[in-house]
């Protein structure tokens, strides 16, 4: 297939007085051979923008090409795209055998390569046992499995899976989320996953799209996503606890590198993020700090502020601490802590480096330019 490539896309629903702008200006290019999230809440543009891709939603304006192709007025059947859905979309009256040969029976492949490719399939997806069965004997990960053989047996250029993981328990899916890492890594296709759930995302992607209210927020890495999001909407919905965020005031040399967040609560910033907000002419904005980046312990070249806590969320390998200080609340992911109790002053430690800077009116991260 070589690259698809997403230029100025948009989709409008109902032109006119009611309308839903969908999808704003949408710019992506996915390399062959990638896995890329498109990773969003509910309404926020992500399946308007595979329908187009796949060629089931007209588009409004802009360009997909795959390749030097523009795929824009050809049907999906001519697309060579492949789809697995949420609802598994399979013939509840043919066996397992049936639903993954037919693909290649409307396409008139004969009988004994049918066979074969069935086979191979099965066998990839460890479902050879299931295939005189029927949909309606199987548990929902192995529908799963036959609506992701489906889409594999015809072999396409570039595969779309939406949101295939969404009625899964967390014990399969989590089992689910290796399998289709390793089917993947075997296939080298490309690969476009929808997903509302920022953790599937960042665990089988080499790159994950954020968007929100119908534009892209960001595209890049797991690391550069988590480390160095564009806005505070991606430091927000990228990370598990999710990002502290406090409103604070900077009042330059005077305060020697600190924000202060309400009466007596200060945190300092790196020399990046000073230079970063003198540069953009601002003395209020939003700090970010994620509670992975805040420790019990002491920290080698670390600052500290103190609570008290309020309380010890335990989950076995690990607690998240919710501490506040003189009225800010904020939370702490460390090692497991069965000892503390409600009350107990803490001492909270972390790297200037870690405390994000978002601008306080486009919420964008406050960084220095080269």
């Amino acid at each position: 297939m070589s690259t698809l490539k997403i230029k100025n896309l948009n989709k409008i629903y109902n032109p006119g007085k009611n309308q839903v702008h969908a999808v704003k200006d949408l710019n992506l290019e996915i390399q062959d051979g990638e896995f890329v999230a498109l990773l969003g809440p509910s309404g926020c543009g992500k399946t308007s923008t595979l329908r187009m891709i796949v060629g089931l939603e007209s588009i409004t304006s802009g360009t997909i090409m795959f390749g030097d192709e523009v795929m824009n007025e050809m049907t999906p059947e001519k697309r060579n795209v492949a789809m697995a859905f949420e609802s598994y979309a399979l013939y509840p009256n043919f066996t397992v055998f049936e639903n993954l040969s037919f693909p290649l029976e409307v396409r008139n492949i004969e009988s004994t390569i049918r066979t074969k490719k069935v086979n191979e399939i099965a066998e990839m997806l460890q479902i050879s046992d299931l295939l005189n069965q029927k949909p309606g004997q199987l548990s929902g990960g192995q529908q799963q499995r036959i609506s992701l053989g489906r889409a594999l047996i015809r072999d396409p250029a570039v595969f779309i899976l939406d949101e295939v993981m969404s009625h899964l328990d967390a014990h399969l899916k989590f089992k689910m989320l290796f399998e289709l890492k390793k089917i993947h890594q075997n296939l080298k296709k490309t690969m476009i996953y929808v997903t509302h759930d920022q953790m599937e995302a960042l665990a089988l992607s080499d790159k994950v799209a954020v968007m929100a209210n119908s534009e892209l927020q960001q595209f890049g890495n797991r690391n550069s996503l988590y480390h160095q999001p564009k806005n505070r909407f991606v430091a927000d919905f990228i990370g598990e606890p999710a990002t502290n965020f406090m409103d604070a005031e900077y009042n330059g040399e005077e305060d020697q590198g600190q924000m202060k967040v309400g009466d007596s609560l200060n945190f300092f910033l790196n020399e990046e993020s000073i230079n970063a907000m003198n540069n953009a002419k601002i003395s209020e904005a939003t700090i970010g700090i994620r509670p992975q980046n805040l420790s019990v312990e002491p920290l080698v070249g670390g600052k500290s502020v103190k609570g008290q806590l309020l309380i010890n969320e335990f989950l076995g390998e690990r607690s998240i601490l919710e501490i506040e200080s003189n009225g800010v609340h904020y939370k702490v992911l460390s090692y497991p802590q069965r000892n503390l109790n409600k009350g107990d002053t803490m001492t909270v430690y972390y790297h200037p480096k870690d405390v994000m800077v978002f601008h306080p009116e486009t919420e964008e991260l406050v960084m220095e330019t080269p």
